[in-house]
């Protein structure tokens, strides 16, 4: 927040539900809306930080039935800049550059399998897998989603998504985002 003075999510959930109140009374003004909307995001974010926490403490733990140190108060704050690098690097496996570590956090959530092909896609992934692959018709698009669910395995799933699309773009950008979707096909469909 603009003070940099640490607030407890205590207080600060209380600010917000003040905050709330007020609006609906119609006893707010624009500053107090703007701090507000700050607070919102403050609070957004500190619980953003503590999933991530969560994930990776559930990810790098062999018993998932240890307790979480979920207090972030007086503790290093994960860098999420480095986390969101790290998952946005490049596509070449780690096998094939002699790197024998394991799976970081994010490569672990990018390989789990979906129990629905539309399941955790961004509005901007939607944007580009419509625009790019269904000429901006983003209801063909939300049809190939339900037809792919409707299918039994992952031959019949791609044929499905190969006979829906109608391309728009250029022949590199185009090659990229049917890649692309079809990782999430493989992960709908593991073999």
């Amino acid at each position: 927040m603009a003070n940099n003075k640490h607030i407890p999510l205590e207080e600060l959930a209380a600010q917000i539900e003040q905050g709330v109140r007020d609006m609906q009374s119609g006893n707010i003004s624009k500053e107090d809306v703007e701090r507000l909307h700050i607070q919102s995001r403050e609070l957004h974010e500190r619980l953003t930080v503590l999933r991530f926490k969560a994930f990776e403490a559930i990810v790098q733990s062999d018993d998932n039935s240890e307790n979480l140190d979920l207090n972030p108060e007086n503790k290093s704050q994960t860098n999420l800049i480095d986390s969101i690098a790290e998952a946005t690097a490049s596509d070449v496996p780690k096998e094939s550059m002699g790197d024998t570590r394991e799976k970081s956090l994010a490569e672990s959530l990018q390989s789990l399998p979906l129990s629905s092909i539309g399941e955790g896609l961004t509005i901007l992934d939607r944007a580009n897998f419509t625009s790019t692959l269904f000429s901006n018709d983003a209801t063909s698009f939300n049809d190939m989603l339900d037809s792919i669910d409707a299918c039994s395995n992952f031959d019949s799933a791609l044929g499905v998504f190969n006979n829906s699309i109608r391309t728009d773009g250029t022949e590199p950008e185009i090659e990229s985002v049917v890649k692309a979707f079809e990782v999430r096909i493989t992960r709908r469909f593991p073999s």
